[in-house]
C-alpha cells in the first residue's frame, strides 16, 4: 500500500485513533485504486479484492474514517480466519496495539460483533498476548455479551461431559459445551468454589458443595466449630439447576471435659452480593451472662462453659458488594477470563481477576472446664449460590444453616455449660437474561444447640437471602 506513515501528523493537534487513522487514510503517496480495494474488499466481505493480503494492518482506517461499519469489519475479519487462514496476521496485529492503527478503541468496538469460532481461534492463536486476550474477553463480560463469552471460552473444548455415578471433583473450573448430571447422581466439589461453565448445563442430580470456611478448634473434646458451606457458580446459555447444596455444617456436641479453656474462633468466609443484600448473621452461643459467644457474619459461636471460659466467636467473612446484578456478573467472567487464558492459552495476564470464591464462615468451638463440663460448637453458616443463564429452567436450592452443638457435663446440677449457635441460611442469586422457571430455595438458620444445667441454648442463626434478578444481555 505504498509508503510507511510514520512521520503523518493528525491536523488540528488532536492525536488519537481516529485523527490517526484519518491521517493515514488520505496520505497521498497511497493509490486511489489501493484505497478503494480496501473499503470494497470489507464491504463486499470478499478479501481477494484487496490490492495486496498486507493491507489488513490498515483495516481501521476505513472504519474510522466512516466509510465502513463494525459489522462489515466483523464479518470481513470472520471471513480472514476463518476461511482464508489468516488468524495470525489477526492476532498479530491486535497484540501490536498501541503501535499500529489496530488500537484498543478500534478493537472494543469490533470484537462483540465476530464470531465466537473466529475468537477463539485468536485467542489461541501464538501471535496473540495474555494482556490483548484479556481485552477481548473482559470486551465482552464488560458489555454485557455474556452469551458470546460464554461460546468463545467453550469453542476449545470437550463438546458433553456427563455424570454418571458419584463423584468428587479436585478442580474450580468445569468447562465444557454440555455438562449433565444424571438423576440420582450426586457431584461433591472439593474446593471451597466449584464453577460451571457451559453452554447448556441439565443437572438431573444433585450438586453439594460442603467446605466453606472451617470451624474453629476445641480444647480437649469440648464441640468444634462447624464448617461453613461452599460455594457454586454456574454460568450458562441454558441452565437447568437441579438440586444445588451449600448448607452449613453442623457445630460438634461436646463429649468430655479433661482440659480446661476456651473456644477457638470460627474462619472467615466469603460472600458477593448486589447492594442492599446483607449477609445474615449466626446465632449467639449459649452460656452463663457475660460468657455467651458471638456470633460470627453468618456462623454460630461456641457455647461458654460455667463462669470461666467463653466459647469462641463464629467467623467474620470479607463481603464484596456490587452496584447491580450485571456488575457482579461481570465481574465473575472477568475472572473465569483470566483463569481460562492461564490455564488454556497458557499465559497470564499482567493484571488477573481472581475467582470469585464464596462461602459460609466457620462456627466457634466450645469451651470447656476440666472435670466438669464442656459447650457445643457453634453451627456453620451455610454459603453461596450465584447462576447466570440466559434462559433458567428451574432450581432448587438448599443453603441451611448448621445447627449448634449439645453441651455435656458430669452430671452435675451446678456445672452450666451452653450450646453453640446455630449457623445463618446462605445466599442465592438466580440471573437470567430472558426467562426464569420455578427457584425453591431453603435458607433456614440452623437451630442452636442444647445447653445443661443452667447453661443456656444457642441461639438460632437467621434466615438466607434469595435473590432472583434479570440482567442486560447484549448478545
Amino acid at each position: 500500500m505504498g509508503a510507511g506513515f510514520s512521520t503523518v501528523t493528525p491536523s488540528g493537534g488532536s492525536v488519537n485513533a481516529t485523527s490517526v487513522a484519518q491521517a493515514v487514510w488520505s496520505y497521498t503517496p497511497r493509490s486511489l485504486t489501493d484505497i478503494q480495494s480496501l473499503v470494497s474488499a470489507i464491504r463486499n466481505n470478499d478479501p481477494s479484492l484487496l490490492s495486496t493480503l498486507s493491507d489488513i494492518l490498515y483495516v481501521p482506517a476505513p472504519f474510522f474514517a466512516g466509510q465502513v461499519s463494525a459489522t462489515q469489519v466483523a464479518a470481513f475479519l470472520d471471513n480472514l480466519v476463518l476461511n482464508y487462514g489468516l488468524v495470525g496476521p489477526v492476532a498479530a496485529a491486535i497484540s501490536a496495539s498501541p503501535y499500529g492503527l489496530w488500537s484498543t478503541n478500534f478493537v472494543t468496538q469490533i470484537t462483540p460483533y465476530l464470531s465466537a469460532t473466529s475468537l477463539v481461534q485468536v485467542l489461541l492463536s501464538g501471535q496473540m498476548d495474555a494482556d490483548h486476550a484479556q481485552l477481548i474477553l473482559y470486551t465482552l463480560a464488560q458489555n454485557y455479551y455474556y452469551n458470546k463469552w460464554i461460546l468463545t471460552v467453550i469453542a476449545n473444548v470437550p463438546s458433553s461431559i456427563t455424570f454418571s455415578t458419584n463423584v468428587r471433583l479436585s478442580t474450580n473450573v468445569l468447562i465444557a459445551q454440555n455438562i449433565t448430571i444424571a438423576s440420582g447422581v450426586t457431584v461433591t466439589c472439593g474446593t471451597q468454589t466449584c464453577f460451571f461453565v457451559a453452554q447448556s448445563f441439565n443437572n438431573y442430580g444433585t450438586i453439594v458443595s460442603p467446605y466453606g470456611a472451617p470451624g474453629g478448634a476445641p480444647v480437649d473434646s469440648a464441640g468444634a466449630g462447624g464448617t461453613g458451606g461452599g460455594g457454586i457458580v454456574v454460568v450458562a446459555i441454558t441452565a437447568a439447576l437441579g438440586t444445588l447444596n451449600v448448607s452449613g455444617n453442623p457445630g460438634g456436641n461436646a463429649s468430655g471435659y479433661s482440659a480446661s479453656g476456651t473456644g477457638g474462633a470460627g474462619a472467615a468466609g466469603i460472600f458477593y452480593v448486589v447492594t442492599g443484600v446483607t449477609v445474615p448473621i449466626g446465632g449467639t452461643g449459649g452460656g452463663e451472662s457475660g460468657y455467651a459467644s458471638l456470633p460470627g457474619y453468618n456462623s454460630g459461636g461456641g457455647g461458654g462453659s460455667d463462669g470461666n471460659y467463653s466459647g469462641g466467636p463464629g467467623g467474620g467473612a470479607t463481603v464484596n458488594s456490587f452496584s447491580s446484578p450485571n456488575a457482579m456478573v461481570t465481574y465473575i467472567l472477568q475472572g473465569l477470563s483470566d483463569w481460562w487464558i492461564t490455564a488454556t492459552v497458557g499465559r497470564p495476564p499482567t493484571y488477573v481477576t481472581p475467582l470469585a470464591f464464596m462461602y459460609g464462615s466457620g462456627g466457634g468451638a466450645g469451651a470447656v472446664t476440666s472435670g466438669y463440663q464442656a459447650a457445643g460448637g457453634g453451627g456453620g453458616g451455610a454459603g453461596e449460590v450465584v447462576a447466570y443463564g440466559y434462559n433458567v429452567v428451574s432450581g432448587k436450592i438448599t443453603a441451611v444453616g448448621g445447627t449448634g452443638g449439645g453441651a455435656a457435663n458430669n452430671n452435675c446440677a451446678t456445672c452450666p455449660a451452653g450450646g453453640g449457635g446455630g449457623g445463618a441460611g446462605g445466599l442465592v442469586f438466580i440471573f437470567y437474561g430472558a426467562t426464569s422457571g420455578t427457584i425453591t430455595a431453603s435458607l433456614a438458620g440452623g437451630a442452636g444447640g442444647t445447653g445443661l444445667s443452667g447453661g443456656s441454648n444457642g441461639a438460632a442463626g437467621s434466615t438466607g437471602v434469595l435473590q432472583i434478578a434479570a440482567v442486560t444481555v447484549n448478545g
